[in-house]
């Protein structure tokens, strides 16, 4: 029998990433429709309000009727731009997390807040998301020296799996805190669990169940994987019916590890 694999290959991992983006695709289109449509809908009540207003000028003399009726316009016109300012920051906040998760590739490793990667995984992650109650439980966090795109990918594949436990709705905590060097940084759900006689098995390469299951993949080998080349530590805590926990411990400055820097390029 042939021994077990250790690690994803580099084919796997990027094949992976696109799968992940792939998936993201349906969501962020729904995210992104609902402020399109308001911009849309709007730009129509400005063109409207823009013609009032011409109508109105176009006499050397306002009356006190239309000077009031300009001041209507002019309020509803700067709620509505109020609403646009709104969804546009709403889809640029989308493009940007979309952006950060997608690129390819970084050069160094450098200083990060980890808050901002994972408030761009729940962003992107917004529409599956959208039964799930979730509760930041943020501590003070030193930026850590790390490969962003990387460890967003760590709190996406995470995240994803703790939406994918929870089909009917249920509670995403997201814990982080940091000491003695180290920061962690907890993500529990109140899904379905995983059974006891799998929890050993889902961080191996290829893992996978589906049905009446657990669906994994390819997943957390590489959250796996990611964790451990960054000098990490990762662990789940899990109970059928209850939920699940997934544990996550970076050093804040990773050791100078000759041999883990050289692995670097099997990780995309």
């Amino acid at each position: 029998m042939n021994a077990p694999r250790l690690g994803a290959t580099a084919t796997e991992i990027t094949q992976a990433r696109l799968a992940t983006l792939g998936t993201l695709v349906a969501g962020i289109a729904h995210e992104l429709n609902t402020p399109l449509g308001a911009l849309h809908s709007n730009h129509d009540v400005i063109e409207r309000a823009l013609l009032k207003l011409g109508d109105i000028l176009e006499d050397e003399v306002v009356t006190p009727d239309e000077l009031d009726e300009v001041r209507r316009v002019v309020r509803a016109t700067e709620a509505v731009l109020k609403t646009n300012g709104i969804a546009v920051e709403r889809m640029v906040k989308l493009v940007q997390s979309l952006k950060n998760f997608g690129r390819p590739k970084a050069s160094e490793a450098r200083p990060v807040d980890l808050h901002e990667g994972i408030e761009g995984t729940l962003a992107l992650l917004g529409y599956e998301l959208r039964e799930v109650d979730i509760v930041r439980d943020f501590g003070d966090l030193p930026a850590v020296v790390c490969h962003p795109n990387r460890i967003n990918q760590v709190f996406m594949n995470i995240v994803h799996n703790a939406s994918q436990a929870m089909p009917d709705g249920g509670s995403l905590t997201i814990r982080t805190r940091g000491g003695g060097g180290r920061v962690h940084i907890s993500v529990a759900d109140t899904g379905r669990g995983i059974p006891p006689e799998l929890v050993k098995e889902i961080f191996e390469p290829g893992f996978t169940t589906k049905g009446d299951r657990i669906g994994m993949g390819l997943g957390l080998a590489i959250t796996l994987q990611i964790v451990n080349q960054h000098g990490g530590d990762i662990s789940v805590r899990s109970e059928v019916g209850e939920g699940t926990t997934f544990d996550v411990s970076l050093p804040i400055r990773p050791a100078r590890d000759a041999k883990r820097e050289e692995s670097w390029n099997a990780l995309v």
